[in-house]
Order: C-alpha cells, then structure tokens, then sequence
C-alpha cells in the first residue's frame, strides 16, 4: 500500500506509513503566480493500493485532496482518509436557497468513481456520512485520549464536556478507565442570571480535564475553564481530537485558568501530543 500525504498532512501520513512499515510517497506542491496549487504525485501509482491522507480544515486541503484523487486515477485501489472532516456541521437546509455544506463536498470528493472507501475520525455530525457514493466510515480516537490521560498519571481526574452535546465522549474518554464524567448544565436563576455548573458531579479540589470533538475559537472551552476554577477545581487540562485553534484561540483557553492544552494530530499543531495514526493504521490493515 502506498500512503499519499496531502499538503497539509503530511506528518500524520508519514507516521501512518511507518505504523504500516512503509514509507510516505512523494509528492509535489507548490503555488503558481496567481494562486492556484499545483499537486503532483511522483511515486508511480499504476495498479498500486494507494491511500490518499488529507484533513479538510481549509478551502486548501479541499483542492489538494480533488488533486490527489485526480493523479491518483490509474491506481489499483484508492482509499481517502480524512482526518478532520470540515464543513460537516451542515447537512440539512435552514433556510431557502443555502448550500448544504456537507453533502456538496462528499458529493465533490465521490462524484469521480475513483474513490473505492473513506475513513474519517470524529466527525462532527455522522449523519454528513450519507452523503458519501461509496463506503464512509467514522473512527473513534476518543479512547486514545483516555489512554493518554491515564499514562500521564493525573491523579483522580475529572473528565468533563463542556455542555450536553459532549456527554457521549467524555462518557468513551472516561470510562474504559474508571474516570469520573460530568458535563456543565445551563441553569437559569432569574430572568438575567444564568448559573453554570457540572451537573452531577463535584469538581471541588480534584483535577480536571475538559474534553470537546472540535476547538475552534476556544470561546466556550474558555468559559467552561473559568467555571471550573469557580468552582475550586485544582488544575485544568483541555483536550480535544481536533484542534483548529483559530484567532487567539490559545491564549483565550490559557488566560482562562488552563495549565495544559492536548491535541491529537488530526490537525498537526504544537498541542498534537496523542497521533491516531496506529488507530488508522490498524483500519488499513483490515
């Protein structure tokens, strides 16, 4: 099997590669004058198993993936994984005449016949997953933050969302573990205060690692972290799989209170500590 490395992830596809005792093959980019990307790929792929590896967090991992896919036409076998899976928030009409974000880029990236499977790695919104012609499969690396969380020896932890709609993987993040879960609850007290607080359990005095899917902008985890130590929480970890860290994402998450920021290598930043390229590795391999 030959691993195909997009433009902007190439450290993961390379990790896959080796998980997979191969190595990444060459490829080519570069801009010309007016912008536009040029992608070739120089290892010879005809009637070879290719994987193509390429997280969508921007409109430049969309056109090199439609590039990939394109070189890769005389290939045996071709296999997309993408990591971070972008635009999948929308997969439904909300008002007349919007795009839906999601079934328009599944439909860009199977629409060729070139593509046998897809793999992708928490994907925001599962349902996006229809929109694919071919077979789509999402990858859970939620336990591999567990694992991480559990080798680096923080006593006693917390694992909380940061509202509702995290309850699921903080729930897979903790349990193979025996770690504590909660997530944080809206109360409101008055027609102007809202209380916000764990819904079950206490976080007084113990340790506490927040977990979400997607970091964006780090508004809400912000928020969630000064909570936290609002309620006598002791230091505060923040995780996630995909780490976008847009604006001042950072320094708003850090200024809230937060003594460490972990990522996995979705996206490839300096907070990439946990990779979930043996998790996929193992998938290729199945």
């Amino acid at each position: 099997m030959k691993i195909i490395p997009g433009v902007t992830t190439q450290v993961l596809a390379a990790r896959i590669a080796t998980e997979l005792g191969t190595r990444a093959s060459l490829c080519e980019f570069k801009r010309f004058p007016d912008g536009e990307l040029y992608t070739r790929v120089v290892d010879e792929i005809k009637g070879e198993e290719v994987t193509i590896v390429q997280s969508l967090m921007a409109d430049t991992g969309l056109i090199s993936l439609l590039q990939l896919i394109d070189a890769v036409e005389e290939a045996h076998k071709t296999t997309v994984v993408i990591p971070y899976l972008g635009y999948a928030r929308q997969d439904k009409r909300f008002k007349p005449g919007e795009a839906i974000s999601s079934r328009a880029i599944a439909r860009g990236i199977s629409f060729a016949g070139i593509v046998d499977r897809i793999y992708v790695v928490n994907v925001h919104n599962p349902a996006v997953l229809r929109y694919f012609d071919v077979d789509a499969k999402d990858l859970n690396a939620a336990p591999l933050i567990g694992d991480y969380i559990a080798q680096r020896a923080i006593q006693d932890p917390v694992i909380i969302g940061p509202d509702e709609g995290a309850r699921e993987l903080a729930k897979e993040v903790a349990e193979p573990h025996g770690f504590d879960f909660d997530v944080l609850e809206k109360k409101r007290i008055s027609g102007d205060q809202v209380q916000i607080k764990p819904k079950e359990v206490s976080v007084a005095g113990k340790n506490v690692v927040i977990v979400d899917d997607i970091i964006s902008t780090g508004g809400t985890i912000a928020e969630a972290a000064a909570l936290l130590k609002a309620h006598d929480a002791n230091d505060i970890y923040v995780t996630c799989i995909h780490g976008l860290f847009a604006q001042n994402a950072t320094l708003r998450i850090l200024n809230a209170g937060v003594k460490e920021i972990i990522a996995t290598d979705t996206i490839q930043s300096i907070f990439s500590e946990i990779s979930v390229a043996k998790m996929i590795a193992d998938e290729l391999s199945t």
